[in-house]
């Protein structure tokens, strides 16, 4: 559906109020021939993916002036959604995109057949001249638009200056603020976070209440041994092994009967009291046995052989082995000490 010419070939019908997007190719017609028709290619894959979400029955699609118009009818929602999704898919378009909110009616020409025609679409070509490439820009009409049906998203659109047409006619301009998006996106990423904190540290406080309400975890207790030279381990009347090898027992906490043997020393008996996690240390050591007696050797038989021999032959023999054995130990000395005792000196 064409726009037609303002003339007086061109039968109206009544206006209505609608939100118009006028996606303008910036200097399209400088371009060659087979350029125009590449681009115009990808506008029109770019006007087919944008108004998409929007019903068919809210929606015309015209030509317009190096570009393409499309009306809402009265749906200042709509349009700007529809101009920000073409602002972010034209890349490398150097798309230029104005928005207005206007009256429009259906025409009837002679040689263009039907289209639209009104302020609302002229308005809209015009402020799509003031746009520059890659950004788009709205009129007061369509911000108060916006302003009425939504409240809150008027918040998206700033000042951006005024624009004088070939008329004279003066424009005050409005685009995309980026502020309210910014601030609205780091109060949500703000609020995340700190739900998220909440959720972490709600888990923790849970597990701490968890653990300062359940009953410390019982441990075993520990008995170390140092017993020498050894000792079979008896605990509560069961044998638990030899130290060494063995050098340490663990055994639930409470009261345990130790009992330490080493036959034929006395055995070694421990009543103890043991918590959870505690340690004890038995250290013993068993005497050794003393080494038995040895056995008393037997005496030789005493002989019973008399001699006969004469009583004075054995007092004299017994003499003179006396004087014999004196003689032999005595010295020069001893002889002179003895001459001088005789002579009486």
């Amino acid at each position: 559906m064409a726009a037609p010419d303002d003339g007086s070939n061109s039968t109206a019908s009544p206006p209505t109020l609608a939100s118009v997007v006028v996606l303008r190719i910036a200097e399209f017609t400088r371009k060659p021939v087979a350029e125009q028709v590449r681009l115009k290619e990808r506008l029109d894959a770019l006007v087919t993916f944008a108004i998409r979400p929007v019903p068919a029955a809210f929606r015309i699609v015209l030509d317009a002036p190096e570009g393409v118009a499309v009306v809402l009818l009265d749906s200042p929602g709509l349009a700007l959604d529809l101009a920000k999704r073409s602002q972010f898919a034209a890349e490398g378009l150097q798309l230029c995109i104005g928005v207005n909110h206007g009256p429009v009616m259906s025409a009837l020409d002679a040689h263009n057949g039907p289209g639209l025609i009104g302020d609302g679409l002229t308005a809209g070509v015009t402020l799509s001249n003031a746009g520059k490439p890659g950004r788009f820009v709205a009129s007061r009409s369509f911000r108060e638009a916006l302003k009425a049906s939504d409240p809150r998203r008027v918040r998206e659109l700033g000042p951006a200056g005024t624009y004088t047409d070939s008329r004279l006619r003066a424009h005050e301009l409005f685009s995309l603020d980026w502020r309210p998006a910014f601030s609205r996106r780091f109060r949500l990423i703000v609020y995340g976070t700190l739900t998220i904190v909440a959720i972490i540290g709600a888990g923790f406080a849970a597990r701490l209440t968890r653990l300062a309400l359940e009953p410390p975890p019982v441990l075993p207790a520990v008995i170390r041994l140092e017993i020498t030279p050894r000792g079979d381990v008896l605990i509560d009347g069961v044998r638990q092994g030899a130290n060494p090898p063995l050098t340490q027992v663990e055994v639930d906490p409470g009261p345990h009967t130790i009992e330490v043997r080493n036959h034929p020393s006395p055995p070694l008996k421990l009543e103890v009291s043991l918590g959870s996690g505690e340690g004890m240390t038995i250290t013993h050591s068993f005497a050794a046995p003393a080494p038995a007696p040895a056995p008393a050797a037997k005496s030789a038989p005493k002989s019973t052989v008399k001699r006969t021999e004469p009583k004075t032959a054995k007092k004299v023999e017994k003499k003179v082995e006396k004087k014999a054995d004196e003689n032999r130990w005595k010295t020069p000395r001893d002889y002179w000490r003895n001459f001088r005792r005789d002579m009486g000196f």
